[in-house]
């Protein structure tokens, strides 16, 4: 089985972002990364993905070092930043993941566009937002990758786009993959994780199951969020 495992990493700036983070993900598992902005979300991912080095500790898949080929070709990151060209057609972006990354799965993004209406013809600067996002879900999705990391994929969605993304992520949690989403929507999110870490800069953090949670609380996802973020969450 696929494992993620952080052993006691923290990210330090100006101040510390996250420390002595620890957990261990398995495939079918989705966490939502919970937090205030400012509180180290992003900053997490980034680490994880390698776009940004811990300060502490070490992150391994299957046992293997973040700087090893297998952990390297082992991620996928959809993240906030805009990272192609206003003129470029949905087409030649695909085309350009089919020759970047070696197991990209073209037919997996197509079938995942055609699903949310987007066409292969259009530019990228014919977008709006919330298609925008869903082109990278789905370029990042079809790399058929174990690890799936989303950085506020929620962001630009309105409510039925938000069901389709949460539908696409459920059946790939099905598919052997460990699924990482940081998000401030967190309404009707209790579907659709089943672990959350609540991010807290000047607390100790932990994976905690959303099930156990609820049940030892009585109350929804919403309810434990608006606790926490009043800092009375224990």
């Amino acid at each position: 089985m696929n494992k993620l495992q952080a052993k006691n990493i923290g990210k330090r700036y100006q101040k510390n972002s996250f420390q002595e983070l620890s957990f261990t993900l398995n495939e079918g598992q989705i966490l939502g990364i919970l937090g205030k902005n400012g509180t180290g979300k992003t900053t997490l991912l980034d680490c994880i993905s390698g776009q940004k080095q811990i300060s502490t500790g070490m992150i391994l898949y299957n046992d293997q070092p973040q700087s090893s080929t297998v952990f390297k070709t082992s991620i996928a990151y959809v993240s906030t930043i805009n990272y192609f060209e206003d003129s470029q057609t949905i087409r030649q972006i695909l085309s350009e993941y089919t020759l970047l990354f070696p197991g990209f799965q073209l037919e997996k993004a197509v079938e995942q566009l055609e699903i949310w209406h987007i066409s292969a013809k259009q530019k990228w600067q014919e977008l709006s937002e919330g298609s925008k996002v869903k082109v990278k879900i789905a370029c990042e999705y079809a790399k058929a990758t174990s690890i799936f990391l989303l950085d506020e994929p929620f962001a630009y969605l309105d409510y039925s786009s938000r069901i389709q993304v949460k539908k696409m992520l459920r059946k790939a949690s099905g598919e052997n993959k460990i699924i990482l989403v940081s998000t401030n929507f967190i309404e009707e999110m209790d579907t659709l994780f089943t672990d959350v870490l609540f991010m807290n800069p000047n607390r100790y953090c932990e994976v905690i199951n959303l099930e156990d949670l609820r049940e030892r609380k009585s109350l929804s996802l919403k309810e434990i969020y608006e606790e926490e973020a009043n800092d009375t969450f224990i």
